[in-house]
């Protein structure tokens, strides 16, 4: 199966100005969250920003319905994003997927060198991976083809490489 991180695009600035610090991203239950931005400015679908060592992945509405196809062990909890001139809102979700323990970690890999080591034992789709300083949302070939024929915005996939396949076979080819 192929594996991809998903990230947002990083064109897109207008989640980069949330604060992650304040209280709601820590608790379980609904918040609100300012922002600078017009009602006619479009949202990308996912983001993430992170407070100290914790990371918040974040979706909208049409990306959570997707993931929640994909995964039933996602915990979600609604926010809304609310302009601070209270022009527009939108609902958000910050989602909280399981730690699969996968991942080859070098201290100097970027992340478009992350190798898998095994595939993930609880949910084959999606899961999150945590590194020394990086935390990343992982998913199969099979969600990411879906989220990019739903046409959603500011989401970029880079391809994550698999290091069961690399094991030499050549000395089974010579009788």
């Amino acid at each position: 199966m192929e594996y991809f991180i998903m990230l947002p695009d990083e064109r897109i600035s207008l989640y980069k100005s949330l604060d992650y610090s304040i209280p709601g991203f820590q608790e379980k239950e609904p918040f609100v969250v300012f922002g600078d931005f017009d009602e006619d400015d479009r949202y990308p679908d996912f983001f993430y920003g992170k407070s100290l060592f914790n990371y918040y992945f974040c979706v909208t509405d049409q990306l959570k319905d997707i993931l929640d196809v994909y995964s039933s062990n996602i915990q979600t909890i609604p926010f809304f994003l609310t302009d601070k001139a209270y022009r527009s809102q939108i609902v958000c979700w910050r989602i909280d997927c399981p730690v699969e323990d996968c991942l080859l970690t070098e201290a100097w890999e970027k992340e478009h060198d992350l190798t898998l080591r095994s595939l993930p034992e609880q949910n084959p789709y999606l899961f999150r991976v945590v590194r020394e300083k990086a935390q990343y949302i992982i998913v199969s070939l099979e969600l990411a083809e879906n989220i990019l024929r739903r046409q959603l915005y500011g989401i970029r996939f880079i391809p994550v490489k698999k290091g069961w396949e690399e094991a030499d076979v050549s000395e089974y080819d010579n009788p």
